[in-house]
């Protein structure tokens, strides 16, 4: 494996990742010699975790949270057309793959666990070893897959919500009945063929993961425009009423958040001397 090298941001690099990352509809990037290292890719899939738990966390909270207090519906079988409600923040983020399956970006995303409602999402093989090892420590791990020729970032996902627990609990297909709040119950991993990247690919996949966002949020409202008595979508959020936010306001508020977390990360990782942990891999990797 060769050794990957350590990233430095100019501030005029800086200044354009800022305006890329706060703007809702930043212009198309150029890459621009000497403005930016390559960056090591356990921190670009750190970068995208961040998003994601940033998107997760503001669903969950202020959509589904508030919106099932308000009365705006939300099911497991969301796609049934029979069923006129939301997908649960799971199916939220398996949207969000699904869409990243669709774009032209190598970042593949895999939401797991040992327990897993739907056998499909079960690990096996060396993510469920790895799997394993996020649990104990409640960290995420970066390893390499040597049959795949990806590197993988595993994050834990930890049961922080009361209604998730008892939903997961109660299943009729649930392998596992006792969850509690702040369990590990599975893990998201990240993936990606490349050692290294540069800062315009990155972030080529930063705008391809909030559309994806942005497409799982849309699909939703096209389920409430459908609902028994529809909520008014416009500015307004679930706490205020019988409201939604539409597409723009959610990714405006999202895409705000996000942002400042993964500004963070790039310069706190700058100023280190981090690099790639030594993986576990079978044969030299290019």
């Amino acid at each position: 494996m060769k050794s990957h090298k350590t990233f430095t941001i100019t501030a005029l690099s800086m200044a354009t990742l800022a305006i890329y990352l706060f703007v809702s509809a930043p212009p198309p990037l150029e890459e621009k010699k000497g403005e930016m290292h390559t960056i090591p890719i356990e921190v670009a899939l750190k970068v995208m975790q961040q998003q994601n738990d940033v998107a997760r966390a503001l669903y969950t909270r202020e959509i589904v949270g508030q919106g099932k207090k308000r009365g705006i519906k939300f099911d497991e079988h969301w796609d049934d057309e029979e069923i006129k409600a939301g997908p649960l923040p799971a199916q939220f983020l398996r949207l969000t793959a699904e869409s990243l399956e669709r774009s032209p970006v190598q970042l593949g995303l895999f939401l797991g666990s040992d327990f897993a409602i739907n056998r499909a999402n079960t690990f096996e093989g060396q993510q469920l070893e790895m799997f394993h090892k996020v649990k104990q420590t409640r960290q995420p791990n970066f390893f390499y897959v040597g049959d795949a020729q990806r590197y993988a970032y595993m994050a834990p996902d930890v049961a922080s919500s009361k209604p998730c627990v008892t939903c997961h609990n109660k299943h009729d297909e649930t392998p596992k009945d006792d969850w509690k709040l702040d369990d590990v119950m599975g893990a998201a991993t990240w993936t990606h063929p490349k050692q290294e990247i540069g800062y315009k690919e990155m972030l080529e996949m930063v705008n391809a993961l909030r559309g994806g966002f942005k497409e799982a949020y849309t699909t939703f409202l096209e389920e409430a425009k459908q609902m028994d008595t529809t909520p008014s979508i416009g500015n307004r959020w679930p706490r205020d009423g019988f409201y939604l936010p539409d597409a723009d306001t959610f990714m405006l508020r999202l895409n705000w958040r996000s942002s400042e977390k993964t500004l963070r990360t790039l310069i706190s990782t700058t100023q280190s001397e981090k690099k790639v942990p030594q993986l576990l891999a079978q044969g030299e990797v290019d």
